[in-house]
């Protein structure tokens, strides 16, 4: 139900204190000096907005998905060639991807910390745990996909040692947190080996396999260490080689991981992925919904700069008006 709420810039009897004390400073100058008293009702007007804003009023109302202190989550992520295939929500690369959802999981979950792990022929950490959101946007837009010629064919549970330590590491230090895991990738295997378990259940809380790509797939570039555009991946034979999604080796290792797969390909609203994200009761607590809130502070601290704004203009028209007299 929405509603006026107040939430205190100050603790409640300073905040009060010192909106009083504005109020009636701005009112005994009102009194005290009729002769301005254009100037000290702008002032009363200021004060008083100043004084309401210390209270730190807001509209209450809906509901905000609330991770806080509870939740450490990892971005897993392939950053073998065909996560640059192009077929994510028509042609463009399936990296795109990642950024977009991992960009609206974070805004989902604030305060939560996050880590991300990405892998190709090896794994590894390329951001650990931490609440700095920027961070996580900086580790997501500099994701590029592993160098070409240095490609041996991927593994889809090439990160299961990397990630299991650190899921390891977490519940030692941090056993009050859940932990929650998305894994996101296209599930193709090319090293010419069967993939070895993810097998981490016991360790993760929640979280989802979020899938990327298409059945009838697409072409990959190419990316070298000098940056240049050398077009397209080719096979032996000179053909363009072709990315398609796996989705039952996705479906696996999201049953390996005990969470769900969701598709991601077309990209759209996260939620009801997230939804599906949180089979575990304690991930369910950690994510519970609290009365959202949206401040008005900044709508009276704008009134209330223009306010003064005004002060100062009446005061040099007055302070004009006199040099003029004197002259």
């Amino acid at each position: 139900m929405t509603g006026l709420a107040l939430q205190p810039l100050l603790p409640w009897p300073l905040a009060l204190a010192v909106g009083l004390l504005l109020v009636g400073a701005a009112v005994a100058g009102l009194v005290t000096r009729p002769q301005r008293r254009l100037q000290w009702a702008l002032r009363v007007a200021t004060a008083g907005l100043v004084a309401i804003g210390l209270l730190g009023p807001g509209v209450a109302g809906g509901d905000a998905q609330q991770a806080g202190r509870l939740v450490n989550v990892w971005f897993v992520a392939d950053t073998t060639s065909s996560s640059v295939a192009r077929d994510y929500r028509g042609d463009q690369p399936r990296l795109e991807g990642y950024r977009d959802d991992v960009a609206k999981i974070a805004r989902l979950m604030p305060g939560a910390r996050f880590s991300v792990i990405t892998f190709d022929s090896s794994a590894r950490t390329e951001m650990p745990l931490t609440t700095d959101t920027t961070a996580l946007r900086t580790a997501m837009q500099t994701m590029r996909q592993e160098l070409t010629t240095y490609s041996t064919g991927s593994s889809v549970s090439a990160a299961r040692e990397e990630l299991g330590r650190s899921l390891e590491q977490s519940r030692e230090r941090y056993p009050e947190r859940a932990r929650v895991v998305f894994y996101l990738g296209d599930g193709e295997q090319t090293n010419g080996q069967a993939p070895a378990p993810m097998d981490l259940a016991e360790l993760v809380d929640g979280g989802a396999v979020l899938g990327y790509g298409t059945s009838e797939g697409g072409p990959m570039e190419q990316r070298s260490s000098s940056g240049g555009d050398e077009g397209d991946i080719e096979t032996d034979d000179g053909q363009v080689a072709i990315s398609s999604i796996d989705e039952a080796q996705l479906r696996a290792i999201a049953d390996q991981l005990g969470v769900p797969y969701v598709s991601r390909n077309d990209g759209g609203d996260i939620s009801p992925a997230l939804q599906q994200a949180r089979p575990s009761e304690v991930v369910e607590d950690a994510l519970g919904t609290s009365p959202g809130r949206v401040s008005l502070v900044w709508v009276l601290a704008t009134l209330a700069a223009l306010l003064m704004l005004l002060d100062v203009t009446v005061l040099a028209r007055d302070l004009a008006r006199l040099r003029g007299v004197r002259s």
